[in-house]
Order: C-alpha cells, then structure tokens, then sequence
C-alpha cells in the first residue's frame, strides 16, 4: 500500500538540517562532517582551557632561564664543597669578558677622578641577570669574592641553580619528614624533584606559594597523578597553582577557587581517579574550606593532620577505599558544616569529641553506621546519615532538629 506524503509536510522535512544532511552525497557528508569535528576541538579547547589573561605569571617568572643544569638532590652538600673547591681565583688587574673588551677590575667601593675633578662610580660587571632569578639567596656564597671566568653565564647559571635547590631542601625538610623527601621513590622525593628540575615555574625558596605548590604535587603522586582522569586538569604546569583547574561536564574539577592572596580555598577532585593515600601535607593547605574528594579509590587512613585546616566547612570523602578509625581531631574543625565519610572501611566509633561539632556549626555528618540487620562499621551517635556501606542511606537525625548552626 503506497503512502502518499502531503506536500507542505514533505517540503518542511526536506528544509531540516538533518533532511538535508540524508540527502548529501556521501562526499559532501564526510566534508561536512569532517568541519564539525574540527570546529568542535577548537571550540572545546578554548571553553575549558584555563584562561590565561589575568596573571599566572610576573615577568620575573617568565624571563628565567629554562635550560638551567639537573641538580642531583642526592649529593647537594657534596656538589656545594665541590663548587666551594673550584671557585677560580680573583683577577685583580684585568678581566676579559666574552665580547673581548678589557676592563680594569677595581673594588666595589673604589672611584676614580675624571679630567673634571668629579668623582664618578666605576660600573662593576653583573654577575648575575635578573633574567636567572631575582630573588636567589646568596647568604650561602662568600660575597666576598667574585666568580670570573671565560664561560661566565655557565658558572654563574651552575651557582643559582646549586643554591637554589639547597634552600628549597631547607625549607621543605621543616614541614616534611627527611627521609620520605630524600626517598625519590615517595611522593615527596618526587615532588622535591620536580620543583627544583622539573618545574617550568622555577619557584625559589622564598616565593610565598612554594608550600603551596609543593603540597600539591605530594597530593598528585601520593595518588597516582599520571592516572587521573580529565588530563590530569592542568596539574603540574607552569600555571599558578590556582589555575590547575578544568571544566568537566560543566563543572570546574581541581583547584575550583583562590581567595585574593591566591591560596587554595576550594579543592575539588571528584571521580577523577585518585588511587593512592592522602598525604599527610595536606594539613599545609590552611586556607581550605572545601576538600572533596569524592568517588575515588583513595586508600589508607585519614590523617590527623586534616584537623589543622580550620577553615573547612566542608570535608567529602565518601565512596572511597578509606580504612582506620576516625580521627578525633577533626573536633578541631569548629567550622565544618558537611562531613561525609560513607562508603568507605571506616570502622570503630565515632568519638564524642568529633559530635561535639552537632552543637556547633555540623549539620550534616554521613558514616556507614547503618544497623538495619547487621552490626554497623561505625557506631555513631551523631550522624544525620546512616548508611550502609553499599547503596542504602537512611536519615537518622532530622536537619531541622533543635541545635545551633
């Protein structure tokens, strides 16, 4: 039985883009489709590209050298008795540089007489360019005395390099255990590593953000950062740490928002495929008031140092592979309004300290402490959720019970 189609019905099907598109020849088709997909890669890498006009980086971080020589942390202090030995003698009388113009080698504080009779201050040669790093401690060397030599930037380029690496090992062995960051092996080890030769950065010890970006990259190998889903969003580039962020199905995943001194104040990484622990670094972020690391394979226990992030209002941890007891220190927390713990091997009970937070600004707090036919992992007497380590939650305290938020 033939059909017959209307024809203002027919016509307005054959006016669609998908008619049209039927009714391409198949070469026209592949054209076609060949343009969407190369304007929809453009499209998608600048929508969820970080933006890159608002700072990330001051001069002085651009103009640094990147060849700079590999350091081996190994041997610092050997390679420092090393470069003390070889220091080259001082010529007293003459330098000659690079470009072959002689100049006559004074003191610093020396001057000499014009044929005016005015004194005039002699130039010195510069040691050191801007260019290499501005803010290099040179406490360490003998200021004393000055390096010459043919190949002057190489020596020059070996000293800031040394003695940087030097004083970022000072100040990361204050806030980590020494052998775990001499482990190269350990998160930390490989998180030293990276900051002092790998970094395109080059951060120094007294950049303000080196803690920062150093907790971090501990946070990135403890888990297994080179497996993370969503490229890794950005983490471990040249980008201010407030940048290693990426939009995942309309929502920002990593570093989510900075306060106005660029601290961490939001950190999300959410089913982002973090296989690992949770570094004990992690208490160093002190400006956090937003930890999720929901959905993940996050293994270990939690550590006590969490309590030290005493801005948090929201700690997640749920649906991970978390083992131990919960830390009564996270009594600590006096501003925590959400903490979700479910669904993971938590077990023991939680202590009365930690529900001590339900009188204050605690509203909502989720455990496996579901009791309905078998004996919960976690005895709580304060949670608002109770589940039951599978799929199944169930409410336990009303939210608009009595209590002060």
């Amino acid at each position: 039985m033939n059909i017959s189609i209307p024809h203002r019905t027919q016509q307005r099907n054959e006016s669609s883009l998908l008619m049209k598109f039927a009714l391409m020849p198949a070469r026209k088709k592949l054209v076609c489709l060949a343009s969407f997909l190369l304007i929809s890669a453009y499209s998608i890498n600048h929508l969820f590209a970080p933006e890159m006009g608002d700072e990330m980086y001051d001069n002085k971080h651009l103009n640094r050298a990147k060849n700079r020589p590999h350091i081996d942390l190994a041997n610092i202090e050997e390679l420092k008795k090393e470069v003390d030995s070889e220091k080259p003698a001082v010529k007293k009388e003459k330098l000659e540089k690079k470009d072959d113009v002689v100049i006559d080698t004074v003191e610093k504080n020396d001057t000499m007489e014009d044929n005016e009779g005015e004194e005039e201050e002699i130039d010195m040669p510069i040691l050191v360019d801007d260019s290499f790093d501005d803010d290099l401690n040179f406490n360490d060397l003998d200021s004393s005395q000055d390096f010459y030599e043919d190949d002057m930037d190489d020596i020059v380029s070996d000293y800031v390099a040394l003695f940087r690496a030097s004083d970022i090992e000072e100040q990361l062995e204050s806030i980590s255990d020494s052998d775990a960051l001499h482990d190269w092996l350990a998160p930390q080890g490989r998180a030293f590593q990276w900051l002092v030769n790998e970094d395109e950065r080059m951060i120094n010890a007294d950049d303000p953000f080196l803690v920062q970006r150093y907790v971090l990259a501990v946070l990135f190998y403890a888990t297994s950062g080179d497996n993370w889903d969503n490229d890794s969003v950005h983490w471990m580039t040249l980008l201010h740490e407030c940048y290693w962020n990426r939009k995942v199905k309309g929502k920002n995943v990593g570093v989510v928002e900075c306060d106005e001194d660029k601290r961490v104040i939001r950190l999300d990484l959410p089913e982002t495929n973090l296989q690992g622990s949770i570094p004990s670094e992690i208490g160093l972020l002190d400006g956090l008031k937003t930890l999720n690391l929901d959905s993940n394979g996050i293994s270990g226990t939690i550590p006590s140092t969490i309590s030290r992030l005493t801005n948090l209002t929201s700690l997640s941890f749920e649906y991970n592979r978390l083992t131990g007891k919960i830390p009564s220190k996270l009594s600590k927390l006096t501003n925590l309004a959400e903490l979700k713990l479910n669904h993971n091997d938590l077990s023991g009970t939680v202590p009365a300290a930690v529900c001590t937070l339900r009188q204050q600004s605690l509203y909502l707090f989720w455990s496996d402490c579901d009791d309905h036919g078998h004996v919960p992992a976690v005895e709580c007497s304060c949670c608002t959720e109770c589940c039951d380590g599978l799929d199944m939650c169930y409410s336990q305290i009303p939210l608009d019970d009595d209590f002060e938020r």
